[in-house]
């Protein structure tokens, strides 16, 4: 059973500092005074609340983000709604996941005498501690294990290469998704290009996939019929894209434009990316890494898939640019 620990059989840790959170800014009291006397906090309500969590995984939740009034003149309190309803007061609490369902919504308010209430709700999608647990909707593959760190991951054999057949998630290069290190279990982690040019960022054995690898690849989705790497390739997106899902929830937007057949166990998934300090397209489109740089400076070759088009795109980016990385071998 998931539980608050603490109060009425819930829990709750009070913690100090940190003021809490508000879903609208607004300036200073005196300028926000209402007629009736009411005024707005400052800041905008927030909690480290992610958009997934693993199931049975306990975190303490911290409220903040309100600048005014004091911290010491907010109360705060947390409904959580799962299994059933949970209510609990304190700048910060102890809660643990349930062990099944599909989701939990939190709701965080805070309230404080003299000023309008401020709230915030999120609903946080649970999921299990692997890749291939967590999604339906892909092909399994064949299990490896890497030996840095024990984690498993899928393959397929297509063509003279062996693909994984997810992103990659070596946790000693690159950066989470809205740096929530839960994205990386569905996702895989986003590198820069020089960090996936590396010799050590694959695990043993594997590499980023050249030209060659990625003709080879366009080949074998492409009916045995060659196709060049720097072309956009009419179709193939389609075929190298999972429909995928957590819960029933589709990972990429239906669209009748890319059918997501996933012919050769692929399994493209929308990773998005991080690129000028900004996360965008997760559950939109992905980027893949080449070996291959541009011919412009500080770019490097990339390939695409968008939500809503068949294509698999052939496009540059610049090497600071953090996309998803699949690591290849050739097949023995």
């Amino acid at each position: 059973m998931n539980i608050f620990k603490g109060i009425s059989s819930l829990s709750l840790l009070w913690r100090g500092a940190a003021a809490c959170c508000l879903l609208a800014a607004c300036g200073d009291k005196e300028d926000t005074v209402a007629s009736s006397g009411i005024a707005s906090m400052q800041g905008a309500i927030s909690a480290n609340m992610h958009d997934y969590a693993v199931r049975g995984t306990t975190i303490f939740l911290k409220a903040e983000g309100i600048t005014a009034p004091a911290e010491d003149k907010i109360t705060y309190l947390w409904s959580i709604t799962d299994a059933g309803a949970s209510y609990v007061w304190g700048q910060v609490v102890k809660y643990q996941f349930p062990g099944g369902g599909h989701s939990v919504s939190v709701t965080l308010s805070g309230t404080a005498d003299g000023y309008y209430s401020a709230a915030t709700t999120k609903a946080i999608t649970l999921i299990e501690d692997s890749f291939a647990a967590t999604l339906g909707g892909i092909d399994a593959g064949t299990a490896f294990t890497d030996a840095r760190d024990g984690q498993t991951y899928r393959y397929a054999s297509i063509g003279g290469y062996d693909w994984m057949s997810q992103n990659l998630n070596w946790k000693g290069a690159g950066r989470s998704y809205k740096n929530e290190p839960e994205y990386d279990i569905v996702f895989g982690r986003l590198y820069s290009w020089e960090e996936a040019t590396t010799a050590t960022l694959c695990p043993a054995g594997w590499q980023l996939p050249d030209t060659a690898a990625w003709n080879d690849l366009g080949k074998s989705l492409n009916n045995g019929v060659p196709v060049t790497f720097e072309s956009y390739w009419p179709k193939l997106g389609s075929y190298a894209s999972a429909n995928a899902v957590i819960h029933e929830k589709k990972l990429w937007p239906y669209d009748p434009n890319n059918t997501k057949e996933n012919t050769m166990g692929w399994n493209a998934l929308p990773a998005g990316e991080f690129s000028g300090g900004i996360f965008s397209g997760n559950g939109r489109y992905g980027h893949w890494w080449s070996a291959t740089p541009s011919d412009k400076p500080d770019y490097a070759y990339a390939r695409y898939i968008i939500y809503n088009n068949a294509s698999f795109y052939f496009v540059d980016r610049h090497n600071q640019s953090h996309l998803s990385v699949r690591c290849v071998r050739v097949k023995n």
